[in-house]
């Protein structure tokens, strides 16, 4: 794990994700509460109602406070703050921000507005484990959300794994809990704990093992670093004068000797490297499949559907292998493939998409040209004339669509884009069609892009930009000159005004 960044840098990264944490896709208690969020957004209550968690939502007013409503809409918190964020795994803390001599300052506070954790912090984190580190004038501690002094105010920057504290100070790192210092290495880096296990890296730049406890599993070997923990009892080693890796177990032995240029675990098996050119081997060093591929990488590893079947390239073609079977999964002829649903679509060198079933059985001939999909369906053109293709098992139909002519999602080049939307235009005119064949936005306007894939559109008339959901709702008015998308916000701007509306994308769209 190494995490050597500049503190400001590390607080801007922070600050990102306590963001994301705030964005309706990510929590499940929003759909419970989703029609309060719109009414009091379309009534225009509040300028933006955040996710509801442990009964309550954040709420911004459209002078940029914020405060907390309970499930009914009722205020509990008056929005006087600069910020607030109720967090799903705190009950009854509440992170504020408020401004102080014109600097962000942030605590936490409880329902009643007690100060719980002073807000005197340039910044605030909840670690889990009823952690939270707090940064002040660029120093870093932790305390318990009790306000009880863990760490003091001394350190460079701390992150957290089940309790277990890294904590850097003057570029050395070392383990602590909320008990006590576990490790007093000062090293020069302490890898996140995998199966119960961790590689220290020493100034000097020898590694050796560790447990939770910070006690010494495997010592240091002479000339070789351990660079991966890959089993409970299985590490990725390299020989440092040779530069080649193999495997080796806690008792020292090795499982597969140091003479590949790269080694990776895949499950039961291995992804080897030499000379450029991957292959597959056992863990007892047998080959699967020799040093014959540009590149190998799994299909949905974790997943049921495409067990043992991996994306492999000879040269510029990419195919599916399965190390264990002779014969291709699906023959090495495309220039891109890409997993759709349980199925795979190809792109082949002529730029016409087709797919395949999981096991390598055709079901939609390379004849169309693929647009967007979603689920089971598939928009697509074949012979000038667009389609909605519909999957069964190992069949497909086919329906006419005759609402105009589709138009490619801007951003994405080859293969398809998951959406069950499409986008479309006539007589130079754009709408929207969905795929179950109805069109939910009229073609009336003069430009359209879709928000990642959410049902939610920038759309243009009259050479002004707003938003537009597929429900034909106006979400933002029709009046902005400019628009930038920055991540999970869109920056709307009217000339001449220095201040842009910024609006937060709604990813929980997407779910219905």
């Amino acid at each position: 794990m190494r995490f050597h960044f500049k503190l400001s840098e590390i607080m801007r990264i922070i600050r990102l994700f306590t963001l994301l944490l705030f964005l309706p896709c990510i929590l499940k208690g929003q759909a419970k509460f989703e029609s309060i969020r719109k009414q009091l957004t379309k009534n225009k209550t509040y300028e933006y109602v955040y996710n509801f968690e442990n009964n309550y939502a954040g709420v911004r007013t459209f002078n940029g406070k914020m405060g907390l409503i309970d499930s009914t809409g009722n205020l509990v918190i008056k929005p006087t703050y600069q910020f607030i964020h109720n967090k799903k795994e705190l009950k009854n803390l509440y992170e504020v921000a408020i401004l102080s001599n014109k600097k962000s300052k942030r605590g936490y506070i409880d329902l009643e507005e007690n100060i719980k954790i002073p807000i005197e912090y340039d910044d605030v984190f909840y670690l889990g484990n009823g952690l939270i580190r707090v940064s002040k004038n660029n120093k870093t501690g932790v305390l318990d959300t009790l306000n009880n002094i863990i760490l003091p105010l001394k350190s460079d920057f701390i992150m957290e794994q089940d309790g277990i504290l890294f904590v850097q100070t003057n570029n050395t790192t070392d383990l602590f809990d909320a008990r006590k210092q576990l490790t007093n290495f000062k090293a020069e880096d302490i890898d996140y704990f995998t199966n119960n296990r961790s590689i220290v890296t020493l100034q000097n730049n020898t590694t050796f093992i560790i447990n939770k406890e910070g006690t010494v599993v495997l010592n240091t070997i002479k000339n070789y670093k351990f660079e991966k923990i890959i089993g409970l009892d299985s590490y990725i080693i390299q020989n440092i004068i040779t530069i080649k890796k193999g495997v080796i177990n806690s008792s020292g032995k090795y499982e597969i000797e140091c003479k590949y240029d790269d080694i990776s675990k895949s499950k039961s098996i291995y992804i080897i490297k030499d000379k450029e050119k991957y292959g597959f081997i056992t863990k007892n060093d047998s080959v699967l499949k020799p040093l014959i591929y540009n590149s190998i990488y799994a299909v949905n590893h974790d997943t049921i559907a495409f067990q043992n079947q991996y994306y492999a390239q000879k040269g510029e073609l990419e195919g599916i292998v399965n190390p264990f079977l002779d014969k291709e999964i699906i023959p090495f002829r495309y220039k891109n493939i890409q997993t759709f649903t349980n199925n795979y679509i190809v792109t082949n060198l002529d730029n016409k998409n087709g797919l395949y079933g999981e096991s390598g059985e055709l079901i939609v001939p390379e004849s169309y040209s693929f647009y967007n999909g979603y689920g089971n369906k598939v928009f697509a053109v074949k012979n000038s004339k667009n389609y909605l293709l519909t999957l069964d098992g190992n069949h497909y139909s086919e329906i006419e669509i005759l609402a105009g002519e589709f138009v490619q999602d801007r951003n994405f080049f080859i293969g398809i884009h998951k959406s069950k939307y499409q986008i479309f235009k006539k007589e130079n005119k754009f709408g929207v069609i969905s795929n179950e064949n109805k069109i939910v936005i009229p073609c009336n306007f003069s430009a359209i892009e879709q928000i990642y894939s959410t049902g939610e559109f920038i759309v243009q008339k009259n050479k002004k930009y707003g938003i537009v959901n597929t429900n034909n709702e106006v979400l933002l008015d029709i009046k902005y000159d400019t628009f930038h998308l920055i991540k999970e916000i869109v920056k709307f701007e009217i000339n001449n005004q220095k201040t842009p509306k910024v609006y937060f994308v709604n990813f929980y769209q997407n779910l219905k």
